[in-house]
């Protein structure tokens, strides 16, 4: 029986409808589930942040309700949702507010690698000041449970990543591994992680893709998306883990250059919805 899959339509003034209608008609898609669009396709970009909100809220309700099974949703402009009122900076936030939790982190997957984020939307300053003992120990742990939830690698070790160039080459260039990422380390340890580091960012994705790691645990949001979307853009999947439903994304935003050429590739939408109805069906397996 083929799952069905809650797809919002996005921001309205970018591609979010256009690749969503492109998608919903793939063979590739219409093979492997039952597509339900929340959000008018058709509908015009006045108080486009108020109405992807709103479609983000009807999916939701939706997916616990039990009505979809998964939900993908296409990209949003953080400054309309702004405008429209909302306190949330993205996705990950409201969704954790919607779905009513709090340790909740971002995971780009691709075939070739995977990685979770410490830090998301903040500024390359602010990084330092919310990086914590606490959050990689967090962002660590719910990697792990769904790399094992979902069984998606027979690897089991993780790798986490340093702050600074050469992991602060003993405090010359920094001292978060020592104050703060070192400790994170040695507690999960200690708690029976199968964790090592921290590695410097220039040479840990590499090992990654060799095999040595089942997934890297990145500190901030282009250390990680810079190497994961040059490697494999069109594969790349936004993973929100920690949510008590599946959610799923294109790697992509809104493209407001393009809007109304007909030229948007949908194939990272395919992607996304392909990774929600095989975490769906993995989960149903369990």
């Amino acid at each position: 029986m083929k799952p069905k899959i809650g797809i919002t339509t996005g921001c309205l003034c970018g591609i979010g409808p256009e690749v969503v209608s492109k998608a919903i008609s793939d063979p590739r898609v219409l093979q492997i589930c039952i597509p339900k669009v929340f959000g008018d396709l058709n509908s015009g970009r006045e108080d486009c942040g108020a109405k992807s909100i709103k479609a983000v809220e009807s999916v939701v309700h939706a997916v616990m309700s039990g009505e979809v099974g998964a939900i993908v949703t296409a990209p949003i402009n953080k400054l309309h949702w702004k405008k429209a009122g909302s306190e949330f900076l993205g996705h990950t936030e409201f969704l954790a507010s919607l779905g009513g939790v709090k340790s909740v982190c971002m995971m780009m997957a691709s075939p070739k690698l995977k990685v979770s984020l410490v830090t998301t939307h903040a500024r390359l300053a602010d990084v330092p000041h919310l990086i914590t003992k606490e959050r990689i120990c967090e962002v660590t742990k719910l990697t792990l449970t769904h790399l094992r939830t979902y069984a998606l690698t027979h690897l089991k070790k993780i790798a986490i990543c340093a702050l600074n160039p050469h992991a602060g080459e003993s405090g010359e260039f920094g001292d978060e591994e020592e104050k703060i990422i070192l400790p994170a380390i040695a507690e999960l340890k200690s708690e029976g992680y199968n964790v090592s580091g921290p590695y410097a960012s220039d040479t840990v994705f590499l090992k990654a893709l060799n095999g040595e790691f089942a997934a890297v645990i990145a500190m901030y949001h282009d250390q990680a998306l810079g190497v994961i979307k040059t490697l494999d853009f069109r594969n790349t999947v936004n993973v929100t883990l920690g949510l008590p439903f599946i959610r799923t994304s294109p790697d992509h935003g809104t493209a407001e250059d393009i809007v109304g050429k007909g030229i948007a590739d949908h194939s990272n939408m395919v992607e996304a919805i392909k990774m929600a109805v095989e975490l769906v069906r993995k989960c149903l397996s369990t």
